[in-house]
């Protein structure tokens, strides 16, 4: 197959970390590429980024939204909000800015001295939007107009979260205008082989997203968003999406570490409470008589989201279609439009995973009889919660703290120092590695976010 080879050239350039938290996350170097093809750089950055969506800080996200619980090692210190600045490293200094990041601005960069080859710069500013939108989310404000200066600037300082955000949305921007000339194409599109326009729709989907990660400061965002949905793909068969394979260097990293750190990580009992009876649930998880429920076997092929192979989407059409009906619902639209998108919501997660009848639960689940304005909000919240797990645990965590939903307890509280309030982590520390070379513009950046601890909102969800 094509994209197997492009894999394998993108692969020569990993290295692989010992750390714990990095088993399932890839090293790629393109500081190191020089003179090669953008045609064979562009599967560096789609691997990596499709990684990272099953790496460390995403696990941990599963975690404190309480659908994953540790068992052992790293994973109940977790569950028990010991999240320290070592936690994720490897995903900020890797997998993040000398990663996805660089490997974007080298494609962008050799993309404008080759002139002609708007196709390539327009995929790299997506997805260096979505992967900068997954960070600031998790950590707040960080580095990003110094960012990727190499030795220019070796000590960025930290944008502010608007900021960020705001740079995403122009990222997204600019990715779709290159993309409109979409020049240059000659091979290593993993996801779309060379289709302009669906990129075009994924990032319209993606500006969807990142705006409503900006609606409470922003109430307009929610009816700008149903205006760029208008735009974007319209089924599952058009998301953008990934398929790992079945070596050890390209699986995916929840079926990776389920082979890695077997007995370390399971389902929350909340969450195994919360599916019984769901249709979804011999889909998501199997009681193997442990201590919890699994999200592996490697026996059981309908593990979806923790098989080698697994199919990965970068903004998914169920996503989509909570992202509209949340929209639908603040800005005032009838019950009955509302229901309808909701249901559209649960009926593609029931596909996605492959349910072949849901029986009544769409019709059961997507009625809002009864339900005053903030119910509604908690019906679309938890029925998204349930919809997301095993490939947007990023997303699940950001619209709990948009929300507060679904309706969580916080666990034992075993790192008072660094969550003095006990409550559900709002955010992740800023990792140790900046302490030691960036020490200054880390510490302002945490003075100004109220400490920057795991108790504090990012600016956006406050």
């Amino acid at each position: 197959m094509k994209s197997k080879l492009y894999i394998l050239l993108a692969f020569l350039f990993v290295g692989f970390s010992a750390c714990d938290e990095s088993l399932d996350e890839l090293n790629f170097d393109p500081a190191k590429l020089t003179d090669v093809e953008l045609r064979l750089m562009l599967p560096d950055a789609i691997s990596q980024a499709m990684h990272n969506e099953g790496g460390n800080h995403n696990r941990i996200g599963g975690i404190v939204t309480q659908q994953f619980e540790g068992i052992d090692a790293q994973q109940l210190q977790y569950t028990n909000y010991q999240l320290g600045e070592d936690v994720v490293n490897n995903y900020w200094n890797l997998g993040l800015y000398t990663g996805v990041l660089r490997s974007c601005q080298v494609i962008i960069d050799q993309a404008a001295v080759e002139g002609e080859a708007t196709f390539y710069s327009g995929v790299a500013k997506i997805i260096m939007a979505n992967q900068y939108g997954i960070a600031t989310s998790i950590f707040g404000d960080i580095p990003f107009s110094e960012a990727l200066k190499g030795q220019e600037t070796l000590k960025p300082i930290y944008d502010s979260q608007e900021d960020v955000y705001n740079g995403v949305q122009n990222l997204l921007d600019e990715g779709i205008r290159d993309l409109q000339d979409g020049l240059g194409y000659a091979g290593g599109d993993l996801i779309f082989d060379g289709d302009a326009a669906k990129w075009i729709a994924a990032a319209r989907a993606l500006k969807a997203r990142y705006l409503i990660h900006t609606a409470k400061r922003n109430g307009g965002n929610y009816a700008a968003a149903l205006t760029e949905l208008g735009s974007a793909f319209a089924s599952q068969a058009d998301q953008p999406q990934f398929t790992f394979e079945t070596s050890e260097t390209s699986n995916w990293a929840l079926a990776k570490f389920g082979i890695e750190r077997p007995s370390t990580l399971g389902i929350s009992g909340n969450f195994v409470t919360m599916m019984d009876g769901d249709p979804r649930q011999p889909f998501y998880m199997e009681d193997l008589g442990g201590p919890v429920w699994d999200f592996y076997n490697g026996a059981n092929p309908d593990l979806v989201w923790a098989q080698n192979t697994s199919t990965i989407p970068m903004i998914s059409y169920v996503e989509i279609k909570f992202i509209e009906t949340e929209a639908l619902a603040r800005t005032g639209a009838s019950t009955p439009d509302i229901e309808a998108a909701l249901a559209a919501g649960i009926t593609a997660s029931m596909d996605l995973v492959g349910v072949a009848d849901p029986g009544t639960y769409v019709a059961d689940n997507s009625s809002l009889t009864g339900l005053d304005a903030d119910g509604i909000i908690e019906k679309i919240m938890t029925e998204a919660y349930k919809a997301y797990f095993g490939f947007a645990f990023h997303e699940t965590w950001a619209n709990y703290r948009r929300t507060g939903y679904p309706t969580l307890t916080p666990l034992q509280n075993n790192a008072p120092g660094l969550n003095p309030s006990g409550v559900i982590p709002r955010r992740l520390l800023y990792v140790e590695s900046e302490s030691q070379t960036n020490a200054a513009n880390k510490e302002a950046a945490a003075a100004r976010q109220g400490g920057g601890l795991l108790d504090v909102h990012v600016w956006a969800f406050e």
